[in-house]
Parts: C-alpha cells; structure tokens; sequence
C-alpha cells in the first residue's frame, strides 16, 4: 500500500467532496422537518415538553449543516484564510459532537435509553457517526 503525499491528497479530498455532500443532503432533510432524521428524531426526544424550541433546534441545526456543507463544498474550489478554515472546522467539529450526544447519548437509541433495545444497531450508528468526526479531523 503507498502511503505517498498524493494518495493522501485524493483521499482528503475524496472525503472532503463526501463530507460537503453529507451535511448539505442531511441539512435538507432536517429543514424539510427530518421525516426519520436521527438529529430530528433526537432533538424532538430531547425537548418533548417544548415543541417550539425543538423546532427552532431542529431549523438551526440544518441550517448550520446546509451552511457547513457549502462552505466545506466551496473551499475545494476558492482558497480560504488559515483563520476561517480553522474556525469553519471548528464549527462543523462542535455541531457534529453536538448531533453524537443527542443521538448516541440522548435519543430513542441512545446510551441513556437502553441503546433502544438493540445495542448492535446502537453500535453501528455510533460508528458511522464517528467515522464523519473523523473525517473532519482530516478535511481540517
């Protein structure tokens, strides 16, 4: 297996195409109201007693994903500062620890709710959620 500077460029760049795509699809879906959306799903668990601040969560988060995505969609194409990209990761880094603990911690199948009844489903969500943190660790 090379492990040249170019190979790692095509696979940072290949997650990096993937990640944009990623978020803008997931930010749509959350704007479109998440019809089966974990985030949603998770958000709407979290704050039951509050409909009207689940909604506003649930719209600023795929707001931020739309807007992440964009951004993460854009850089492939227009050099950014050092500055803004670190603050862009940072973001998209923070929202994306947020969506885990809403899911994998608080949601229906979470770790609080007993990994609703089904740990290897509970565990393959937590490993897909963790492969797209760690591929933004290598898009930074």
């Amino acid at each position: 297996m090379a492990n040249s500077k170019k190979d790692l460029s095509l696979g940072a760049l290949l997650l990096q195409i993937a990640l944009a795509a990623f978020f803008i699809v997931s930010g749509i879906v959350t704007l479109q109201g998440g019809k089966g959306d974990e985030c949603v799903i998770a958000i709407r668990t979290v704050f039951k007693n509050s409909k009207d601040l689940a909604n506003l969560l649930c719209m600023v988060m795929g707001v931020i994903e739309v807007l992440c995505g964009a951004l993460l969609a854009l850089k492939l194409f227009v050099p950014i500062g050092a500055n803004v990209n670190s603050i862009l990761m940072l973001i998209i880094m923070i929202v994306w620890i947020v969506a885990i603990v809403l899911i994998d911690v608080l949601g229906k199948g979470g770790l609080v709710n007993g990994f609703g009844g089904n740990f290897i489903s509970f565990l393959k969500t937590l490993a897909q959620h963790l492969l797209v943190l760690g591929a933004i660790f290598v898009v930074k």
